[in-house]
């Protein structure tokens, strides 16, 4: 990759995590100075997070950011260190968090997880991409799943998108006429048709997609709760406590216990249209910027 991937913790010599083709571990104090060595190659940062008092860490990557823009942070966190220490974030950390490349510590389900098989690739992507061109936050595999009437281009990574989970074998007919409805409303919406299931491609995007997104769209069939993905997408949205809204194509025998509390649309009536309101309605809420 020809790309400078430094390991960033207090202990100079703790080990990176296996696997993670990291070059070198340093301490905080020296960011500054390594990063300013390497400016002329593309560098990726992982950085610990949560190994840091809360504020230390996050004051030194906007310091970083702005001294070096090229440089590109891969936060490493832990689920449930997410989850019990979010509040100890800054205001405007609250939701700038998603859109960081994050690799995550331990994860009970690691071998369905796109965003911890693929997480550096992102990452050197961006910062490859970044020699050549002015910093940016979306990747051009990310752009590439967005349905919407505007330019892909102008959708920036604090727009609402809406990630569409279904299955595949749903998206002739139903699936494809309602990201089609809802891209006409100018309600932008990520889809994954563009890629191969599976692929590096696929993994990348919907590595990004996870992060950035800001609601799920969860199209409900048998086929759609059967499927492996569509249960870690949804999983993934419920642990990072983003919205879901769930739409009834197919009546199903049982919800899982996870989806059994949400409140669906009804897509199987005579009353279609007025869930489709609703749904547009719903999403159309999201449109008030609430990330930063």
């Amino acid at each position: 990759w020809n790309c400078t991937k430094t390991w960033l913790d207090l202990a100079p010599l703790r080990q990176p995590p296996q696997g993670s083709s990291v070059d070198r571990v340093i301490e905080l104090e020296f960011l500054d100075d390594v990063v300013s060595r390497n400016s002329r190659f593309p560098t990726v940062i992982c950085f610990d997070l949560f190994g840091f008092p809360v504020g230390i860490g996050t004051a030194s990557i906007a310091q970083i950011r702005n001294r070096h823009p090229k440089a590109v942070f891969n936060l490493y966190v832990d689920y449930h260190d997410l989850e019990r220490r979010s509040q100890e974030l800054p205001e405007d950390w609250q939701t700038r968090i998603t859109h960081y490349n994050k690799s995550f510590k331990d994860d009970p389900e690691a071998e369905l997880e796109p965003s911890l098989r693929a997480a550096m690739r992102p990452s050197v992507q961006e910062a490859l991409y970044n020699m050549d061109h002015d910093p940016i936050r979306l990747t051009e595999g990310f752009l590439d799943g967005i349905v919407t009437q505007n330019s892909k281009e102008a959708v920036s990574s604090s727009s609402p998108i809406a990630f569409v989970s279904y299955s595949r074998s749903d998206w002739d007919g139903f699936v494809s006429q309602l990201v089609k409805d809802l891209g006409g409303a100018s309600q932008p919406v990520w889809i994954d048709q563009n890629f191969i299931v599976g692929g590096d491609d696929w993994m990348d995007a919907i590595s990004e997609a996870l992060e950035v997104c800001s609601s799920l769209l969860l199209v409900l069939s048998p086929a759609a709760l059967s499927s492996k993905y569509v249960k870690m997408e949804y999983r993934h949205f419920f642990r990072q406590d983003k919205p879901i809204i769930p739409v009834l194509y197919q009546q199903v025998d049982r919800l899982p216990f996870e989806l059994a509390s949400l409140h669906y649309l009804d897509f199987t009536s005579a009353a279609r249209s007025q869930s489709y309101a609703d749904l547009l309605a719903i999403l159309k809420q999201q449109q008030a910027p609430k990330r930063g």
